[in-house]
């Protein structure tokens, strides 16, 4: 319907202006009025204006160490004599090849970021593909490789420069094998990014850039790709469309790690390279409130264990995702406390050590054959207690050669960081990433004999 309104300043004096109602909004010509969209980046991948506090979920800064230094966040693997190595000025690390076909680098964050269903997720990340060569390929972004490296088997989304083309890649395994769909700058649907298109911004390769791509899940949800500018913004490039377009979802899982490689496909007259900088994984609100989080707990069995004499950590059980298949093999699992009974103490030893490892090795005899019903963790209670064990520990205490039970709150724990993570292979394995171990030995002293211990993990996991 139509309404006449008469709009008057301060002063009285009425304003010329005709004005439309819609049932929605009052739409004065003449007046600016302010409007949300996507395309300006007001509305997040599920149409909300953007008023929530974002959650950093992941990040990862490029120039203080390599990937391959930080082994505890990253998985790094070099092919064929590939490199890493840190800027000469440190602000970002260089994935590096030789001159020979297939050679490369790539890193993947044990840490898959949880996909929380009606939030969107938006990675950043920045960069420098260098110099473009033919049959040199470069990927940053959130996505996965389980086959034999490059391959397609994986899910996920990145930006890809093979050769001079530059790609936006959603790989999936949704459909059986691993599949790819690679749409290249000239077919990007919202702005081309080469000058021609409404923001006029012509991104120069050789330059560093900053890809922001953002997406729902849901198994069929929009995924955007785009690039922040500076003055103007973040400005989207292509957007795909998965809703009543497939038959099945645009990848099994909404949970991805950040990874990015470089490698070559044909000999070379001289190395590529590819610098990453910088990255973050936002998700918008807290989603730790919002979490099923399921509850288990677990302990070391009837039979105390007994402990090694030497100083060091002697294995009393361990955590790691079942193995049921590759999605299964990647449960969160966060321990909330547990605790340690010294039945019987330690002689010769004055204090004795507790700790939470990451890591472990080389945890002798380990058999995972304990998994709470319902649970995507299982446990091992098998170990030999008298081997000692190294690792990354995680959360160390020292509690005194007394007899006594012993306990200690793991709230402090972060949701946002996966405590065990695993191979970018999606495997699981006795020993390595994929495990916690609680640990018990002696601190100071050689003991005669080693304490024996039982314990108790609690957790709580999401699959």
């Amino acid at each position: 319907m139509s309404l006449d309104v008469t709009l008057r300043g301060n002063n009285g004096v009425a304003i010329n202006a005709d004005s439309t109602y819609n049932g929605e909004q009052v739409v004065v010509k003449g007046i600016a009025t302010t409007n949300y969209t996507q395309s300006d980046f007001t509305l997040d991948s599920f149409q909300r204006l953007r008023t929530s506090e974002p959650r950093i979920q992941f990040e990862a800064s490029f120039s203080a160490q390599t990937p391959a230094t930080a082994s505890s966040v990253w998985e790094a693997t070099a092919v064929a004599s590939g490199t890493v190595a840190l800027t000469g000025n440190l602000f970002g690390s260089i994935l590096g090849t030789t001159t020979s076909a297939n050679s490369g680098y790539w890193i993947q964050a044990y840490n898959h970021v949880r996909y929380a269903p009606g939030i969107s997720t938006l990675f950043r990340g920045t960069f420098c593909f260098n110099t473009l060569l033919s049959g040199l390929t470069s990927r940053y972004g959130m996505f996965t490789d389980q086959g034999s490296f490059p391959s397609t088997a994986g899910d996920g989304v990145f930006i890809e420069a093979a050769g001079s083309t530059i790609s936006f890649v959603v790989r999936s395994m949704a459909a059986g094998a691993g599949s790819e769909v690679r749409t290249s700058q000239a077919s990007w649907n919202l702005d081309k990014m080469d000058g021609t298109g409404a923001s006029g911004v012509n991104l120069v390769w050789t330059n560093t850039q900053h890809v922001v791509i953002e997406y729902q899940w849901l198994g069929v949800g929009t995924i955007r790709f785009g690039f922040e500018t500076g003055a103007l913004g973040t400005i989207w490039a292509h957007q795909v469309n998965a809703v009543n377009t497939a038959t099945t979802s645009w990848s099994r899982t909404g949970s991805l790690p950040v990874r990015a490689e470089c490698f070559t496909t044909t000999t070379q007259a001289a190395p590529g390279t590819f610098t990453i900088i910088n990255c973050t994984v936002i998700q918008e609100g807290d989603v730790a409130d919002l979490r099923g989080w399921r509850y288990f707990s677990s302990n070391s069995g009837g039979t105390v264990r007994l402990g090694g004499t030497a100083l060091g950590l002697y294995p009393v059980m361990s955590l790691r995702a079942v193995s049921t298949n590759d999605l299964t093999k990647r449960t969160r699992f966060i321990p909330v406390s547990l605790s340690v009974t010294l039945a019987v103490v330690a002689t010769g030893a004055t204090s004795v050590q507790v700790a939470l490892l990451t890591f472990p090795t080389p945890n002798t005899g380990a058999t995972f054959a304990v998994q709470p019903t319902g649970s995507g963790t299982t446990v091992d209670i098998a170990a030999t207690a008298t081997t000692a064990v190294t690792g990354t520990a995680i959360a160390s205490w020292i509690i005194p050669n007394v007899v006594g039970t012993y306990t200690f709150d793991l709230s402090a724990m972060t949701d946002n960081q996966n405590v065990s993570g695993y191979n970018a292979a999606g495997s699981v394995s006795i020993t390595g990433s994929s495990v916690m171990t609680l640990a018990v030995g002696p601190m100071t002293g050689t003991a005669s004999a080693g304490a024996t211990v039982a314990a108790t993990i609690n957790w709580k996991e999401i699959v």
